[in-house]
């Protein structure tokens, strides 16, 4: 009795994330349905950060949910939810790993990144990998697209001109380090020429990236262009209908904004990408740092 009761809720809340994927698919990223916790139904949630309670539990009777009623999305962004226990929302699966052992454990793992050749071309033109650096605690993760030439020749993520930029997003527009945040790429390896990453590249580097975002356990990520996006993300949208939003990558609240090298070619965008940080900001509890004027 027990055992066809189980059943039937994974049947049940196999459905509903099939009708959410479905309806995410055609361009509804709201819904309200009773079903959502009385906390968050006053306003429209987000699909990705839906918390949905579907299951009947073992003492609950076993009638249909009610219908989930799509309603269009309001022009107010929803800032991340409280963490509360969702079908729908893959958390990161490994057991939390104490600040202590996070170092020794990213080294373990850069060694592995220095010594993979998954992608033949990358590794035999390569000066060497670009793993990542910054705190391994971080409350913040960037994650950028690939290494250029300056990270190839000096190992480090974003230190050409995108990265002075991203530094002064970083310092100047939200009021942090270098060293407080954690920066790093999809790739480990630079593209000949820079050019884009081809999709099998970005299949192989995805888990190391993965890996690393497991160990260190941020409690916000910012994805900085497309390729990140949708590489984390799993999406086909663009950018445009990516940003000015919250996401959820495995229970992570998460943001998508322009790439730095974007903004370097494009300057109009910036006040569009810092929009996104303002936004990110507000839910980190940062206030952007005065600017005295000597």
């Amino acid at each position: 009795m027990q055992d066809n009761r189980r059943l039937e809720q994974i049947q049940l809340a196999r459905e509903l994330r099939q009708r959410l994927e479905s309806l995410r698919r055609a361009g509804v990223d709201r819904l309200h349905s009773p079903l959502i916790s009385p906390e968050i139904r006053t306003s429209a949630v987000p699909l990705a950060l839906s918390v949905v309670e579907a299951a009947p539990g073992p003492s609950a009777p076993t009638h249909p949910a009610p219908p989930v009623r799509a309603v269009a999305a309001p022009t107010a962004v929803v800032p991340p939810p409280l963490p509360i226990a969702s079908l729908f929302r893959e958390e990161l699966e490994s057991p939390d790993i104490p600040v202590a052992e996070r170092p020794a454990q990213l080294a373990a793992l850069a060694a592995e990144v220095a010594g993979c050749v998954r992608c033949p071309l990358l590794a035999s033109t390569r000066t060497q990998t670009v793993f990542g650096t910054g705190s391994a605690s971080p409350r913040l993760m960037f994650v950028g697209e690939a290494p250029g030439a300056d990270e190839d020749r000096t190992g480090l993520p974003f230190v050409g001109r995108a990265g002075m930029l991203l530094t002064d997003m970083i310092t100047k527009g939200m009021g942090l380090s270098r060293e407080e945040v954690y920066i790093a790429n999809v790739l480990k390896s630079r593209p000949p020429d820079n050019r884009n990453p081809f999709p099998d590249e970005i299949a192989h580097c995805l888990p190391f990236l993965e890996r690393q975002i497991a160990i260190l356990r941020p409690e916000f990520l910012c994805l900085l262009g497309k390729v990140a996006a949708s590489a984390l993300l799993d999406t086909a949208l663009p950018l445009g209908k990516l940003r000015s939003r919250w996401h959820r990558y495995r229970g992570i609240p998460t943001i998508v904004t322009y790439h730095p090298s974007y903004l370097l070619r494009t300057p109009s965008s910036k006040k569009d990408a810092w929009d996104d940080l303002q936004m990110l900001m507000k839910a980190m509890g940062l206030t952007p740092p005065s600017r005295n004027k000597a």
